[in-house]
């Protein structure tokens, strides 16, 4: 039988979690300032007149929402996992948006891509 109460290089782990986390954190933000400083030096034919910087600021601030909002509406309930209770709100409101904000992103791009596609076959026709 194996013994949960001390799994092994499980500090091992949680470290090298931790600096990944904060490796694409900091990718994530650095690419971000990057492509929206670039967003307005470059004329891009594949643009189309479509204002770029414009897409990406409500891209940004859309994600931000997002998170924002999925932290204030989390559950804050103790969880009872594997015997032993979970009751730091602080963790349980960041694990329930980790797991809200990519379900939100995904059902508001879906909506998105039906909404063009409709709008793309009305002007075709």
């Amino acid at each position: 039988m194996i013994n949960y109460a001390s799994p092994v290089f499980v500090s091992i782990v949680l470290y090298t979690i931790y600096a990944l986390l904060l490796l694409a954190a900091g990718l994530t933000v650095w690419s971000v300032v990057r492509s929206i400083r670039l967003q307005g030096k470059c004329e891009d034919e594949a643009a189309k007149g479509l204002p770029q910087r414009s897409i990406a600021l409500m891209t940004a601030a859309l994600l931000l929402v997002i998170l924002g909002a999925a932290w204030l509406f989390s559950d804050t309930k103790p969880l009872h996992v594997n015997g032993k209770t979970f009751n730091d709100v602080f963790w349980l409101r960041i694990s329930d948006m980790l797991i809200f904000t990519p379900m939100v992103l995904v059902a508001v791009i879906a909506v998105l891509m039906g909404v063009a596609e409709i709008l793309r076959r009305r002007n075709h026709v």
